[in-house]
Formats: C-alpha cells, sequence, structure tokens
C-alpha cells in the first residue's frame, strides 16, 4: 500500500493483503504469517494497555533482533505510542542514560540483558516486560493505570532512535510515521520488493538501517524476514546463509571487505601465475567473474539485492565487486536522522566509489562548495527527514540551515550526476598550508595493503598518525610461529607500511608513523569504528 501515511496503515494492509504469506522466523524455524503477527500485535496490545500505555507514551525495546523484538517494536508505534529501541550493545550506563532521557514508563527487555539494567537508576520505568515471553519481569506497586490504543496520524512521533554514533554523544532523533511511510514509497522506487523476496537479518533492527529498510519494507510489500540466532561469526552465519538463501540482505561495508581480504583476495593471489594475469584488466575481469559467482553462489544462488551502507566501501573491495558483476551489490547513502536513506542506486545503478542519485522527494544541494575542489556538506530536504532531537532544541535548530536543509555532516563532489563521499566534517584534519586532509581517504589507501584489517588516522602534535589493526592471516604468513624476536619483525612490517602508504599519498596526506592497535578497535553496532575514543 504505497500511499500509507502511517505504519498503523502499513500493518493493516498487509494484514489482510498477505494473511498467508510467512512473515518472520529465526533461521530454520516456522515463521509466523502476517495474519499470527497481527494477531500477536494485539495480545501484546492489551499487554501495554493493562500496563497504563497511552499516546505518545515513550516504550523502550532492548534486545537482540528475533519474531519479539518485531511484535513488540509493531505492537508500540501501531496504538499511537513511541517506540525507543536501544542498541544490545549500549553499555549499562547508556542504557540507563536513554531510558531516563526518553521518560519511558514501560520497557520490553530479552532476560538475557536484564543484567545490565539497575532498577535503582531508572528514574520513570514502572513496568518491565519479558522481550522472551510477553511476562512481567517487573511492575512497581502503584502503577495500575487503564491506557488506550490510539490510531496514529502522519504527524504523530513513532520512534526515537539513539545514535550509537562515532562521536561518543547519543541523541534521541525523532521520527515520525510521516518520516518513515514516506522513506517506505522512496525506496520501492529504487528497488521493486516483491512477495517472495526473502530477507536474512544480520544487522541490529534498533539501527534505522535494518529497522526501515528490512523490517518495514517486508512489512509494506509482503516478503519474509529470517533472524541469524547463533553466534555472529563467518561459519554459523554461512550456515544461515544456506538454509535460507535470501533474496535481499543489508550490510555494512566491513562485512563484506572482510570477506573479500581474508577470503577472496587469496585465493585470487594464490600462485604467481594467478598474480601476473592479474596485472591484466581482461584476465583481471575473468577472474573476478568467476570469483564473483562462486560468491553469489555461497549466498544461495537467490540474492537479488545485497545493500550496503553505514560507511564508504573500499575501493579495491568495489572493483571486485563492479568487474565480477555476478554479485548484486547496491549502494545507499544516508543517517538516522534521514530514516535513513536520501541517495542510492540499485545494482543496475551503481557506479564505482559514488553513492549513486537523491531519492524521489528529497532535494540535495552541497554547502559552503570549495571553489577549487568542488567540495561541500551534503545538504538534504525531503519527507523523511526527523523532526529533531528529543529535548534538544538548539542541538536541532544548529542541525538544519535557515532555508530548512538538514546539514548531514558529511563531505562530498558532485560529478557526472552523481554524489561521492569524501569524509565527515569533523573529521577532516587542517594541514599545514590549510589545505583539508580527510583520514578516510589516507585510510583507503592503507586497507590496500594486505597487512591490515582496519586503520584510523588521527593528528597529533602537526603529525599524522595511523592505527591499524593487523590481518591476523597475513601476520601469520610473514611471521609464522616465530616466539623470538616478534616485536622486531612487527617494527619492520609497520616501517615496511608506513613505506608503502606515503608512496600513494600525496605529500599533505603523508604519515609520520604506524602505530598497531592489538586489540582491534572499538566499534558501534554497525561496526564503525568510534573515533573519538582514538582522538
Amino acid at each position: 500500500m504505497l500511499n500509507s501515511k502511517t505504519l498503523h496503515e502499513v500493518l493493516q494492509y498487509s494484514a489482510n493483503a498477505f494473511a498467508n504469506n510467512p512473515f518472520v522466523a529465526f533461521v530454520g524455524e516456522k515463521p509466523l504469517t502476517f495474519s499470527d503477527f497481527s494477531l500477536r500485535v494485539k495480545d501484546v496490545q492489551d499487554i501495554l494497555v493493562s500496563r497504563g500505555v497511552s499516546y505518545q507514551d515513550k516504550v523502550v525495546v532492548l534486545g537482540q533482533n528475533s519474531p519479539s523484538w518485531t511484535i513488540a517494536y509493531i505492537s508500540v508505534v501501531d496504538m499511537g505510542a513511541v517506540a525507543v529501541p536501544l542498541l544490545p550493545d549500549f553499555s549499562s550506563e547508556e542504557i540507563a542514560n536513554c531510558i531516563n532521557h526518553s521518560d519511558a514508563k514501560t520497557a520490553f527487555i530479552s532476560e538475557r540483558l536484564m543484567e545490565k539494567i539497575d532498577i535503582s537508576l531508572l528514574q520513570n520505568i514502572d513496568t518491565i516486560i519479558s522481550l522472551d515471553d510477553f511476562g512481567i519481569l517487573y511492575q512497581r506497586q502503584d502503577s495500575s493505570k487503564q491506557g488506550l490504543i490510539t490510531i496514529p496520524q502522519p504527524e504523530d512521533l513513532a520512534v526515537i532512535i539513539y545514535t550509537s554514533g562515532t562521536t561518543g554523544f547519543s541523541k534521541g532523533v525523532m521520527l515520525s510515521h510521516s518520516n518513515l511511510a514516506s522513506q517506505l514509497v522512496q525506496v520501492h522506487h529504487i528497488h521493486t520488493i516483491r512477495e517472495d523476496d526473502v530477507y536474512l537479518s544480520l544487522l541490529p533492527l534498533s539501527h534505522t538501517l535494518e529497522n526501515s529498510l528490512c523490517l518495514l519494507t517486508a512489512l509494506m510489500h509482503g516478503a519474509s524476514i529470517y533472524f541469524h540466532n547463533k553466534l555472529p561469526i563467518a561459519k554459523t552465519f554461512m550456515e544461515s546463509v544456506k538454509i535460507v538463501r535470501p533474496t535481499t540482505m543489508l550490510s555494512v561495508p566491513l562485512l563484506i571487505e572482510k570477506a573479500y581480504k581474508t577470503v577472496i583476495k587469496p585465493e585470487l593471489e594464490k600462485t604467481t601465475l594467478r598474480r601476473i594475469l592479474l596485472t591484466s584488466y581482461l584476465f583481471k575481469r575473468i577472474m573476478y567473474r568467476k570469483a564473483a559467482k562462486k560468491l553469489y553462489e555461497a549466498f544461495g544462488g537467490r540474492l537479488r539485492f545485497f545493500g550496503i551502507g553505514g560507511a564508504k566501501l573500499d575501493g579495491e573491495t568495489e572493483l571486485f565487486l563492479r568487474l565480477g558483476r555476478h554479485f548484486p551489490y547496491a549502494i545507499g547513502y544516508g543517517l538516522t536522522e534521514t530514516a535513513p536513506l536520501i541517495i542510492g542506486a540499485n545494482p543496475k545503478q551503481v557506479s564505482w566509489q559514488t553513492i549513486g542519485y537523491p531519492l524521489i522527494n528529497v532535494d540535495i544541494k552541497l554547502g559552503d562548495i570549495n571553489p577549487q575542489t568542488g567540495e561541500g556538506e551534503i545538504l538534504a530536504k525531503g519527507p523523511n527527514i526527523m523532526r529533531g532531537y528529543y529535548k534538544e532544541p538548539e542541538l536541532t535548530e544548529s542541525a538544519f540551515t535557515e532555508d530548512g536543509y538538514f546539514r548531514t555532516g558529511d563531505l562530498a563532489i558532485f560529478k557526472n550526476g552523481r554524489y561521492e563521499i569524501k569524509g565527515r566534517l569533523k573529521n577532516v584534519i587542517i594541514g599545514a598550508s590549510g589545505e583539508n586532509i580527510y583520514p578516510e581517504e589516507i585510510e583507503m589507501v592503507i586497507k590496500q595493503n594486505n597487512l591490515v584489517l582496519e586503520s584510523v588516522v588521527v593528528e597529533r602534535n602537526g603529525k599524522l598518525i595511523a592505527m591499524v589493526e593487523f590481518n591476523p592471516e597475513e601476520l601469520e604468513k610473514r611471521i609464522g610461529h616465530l616466539r623470538k624476536d616478534t616485536q622486531k619483525l612487527i617494527d619492520s612490517l609497520r616501517e615496511e607500511l608506513l613505506v608503502y602508504a606515503n608512496q600513494r599519498l600525496n605529500r599533505f596526506s603523508k604519515l609520520s608513523v604506524v602505530v598497531e592497535v592489538k586489540k582491534g578497535f572499538e566499534k558501534t553496532a554497525t561496526l564503525k569504528i568510534k573515533r573519538h575514543i582514538y582522538k
């Protein structure tokens, strides 16, 4: 129902139009049909009403992806209340801060995450409902008033999403029913979702990328979703892929980059002959296509759409996907504040290292354009742009231009009808001569070396420093099982990497030192490095 204005209308339409279609399940289990799902939603709403939840009351949803998570979330927004999904990877302190800031009185929490909850720190919570079986885990003695179900209107607040972010400060992004419903229409114009589409969900539903582009798009179009319910490691993940054989998946760059770097690339370069053949564009294309076809088959052989967003995709990995052709990857760009997509391309539209075209009804322009480079901040206006940050009027005002465009904080250039991301405005380093240095571009160069899994470039005392996590497989090849002089060899590899990078960087971007990060980088739930920690 592409003219739906609220998530309530989406659910009502889907429960009737796709009543017998399978909707949500764990991998390997029998899915709830859309009709079953709608009935479960009504049952949970009865519980919420009995606990006093009414129009625009805030209700926290905290747990790992599951069918019950989707029931709880939709139950809240469908009855005119406001869902507050929290990332399960948040610390106990972050969870308490977000619950208190949101003014939530009711919460759905999985029992495995109750160990993160200190009731004494929660100022307003009077009921905690199990996200496993919807039983009551906690209730205050004096909380027994009757609630009310209200049909939500388009401009009513539907959700407050606390961004995990990379800056260390969680903001409550307010998205209305209209914001989310309009996003579903916009996405449909990029890629048509079908009733027989099957999603394999990997990213947290508490993040707007998976929430809007997986849960809500499947809900609107009668598709089915399966949740990976095992340890998030390559072996169990590929087992789920074989069982589900998905047609649709959403991912962040790190997942596909790691697969390319640790599995595909070593196989492509396994022999001297292969390495020589890869220097020829013709043979590279042939070899990439064979490898990409194997990758496609490994993902079940039914993929129609593999959406990548959340950060810029590494150029070498994308070149493999682009030349390989068989793997239907797509690129999207957006933020939590934009529900999330504002620019995107489907598998037939992708162009190397660009993010595509503005979505329908989204007006994009670049602000404060540098006349020398053509770089400017991406500014956006459209029906999917947030209402603001909860209880932060000054922060909300600063997030918009005087003429109403949302400031994304991302720098880009516009070339040949497409946008190419340069880096985050807050991350830009000003060089000694006033030039802009983008750490993300330096990191892309560093990551092309087989030694490196990930890196972060920072500026300290006027010098550029690369912090790197070495690729353990490559270290094993270089160092083996040596116990003596290991640190000397690591130091030698750091110097080798420094020379490698500086040979490929312009004079403004050259590094002074490479530092090893032994335990890996701390990341957000969508696997973006928390840069503020390393600055």
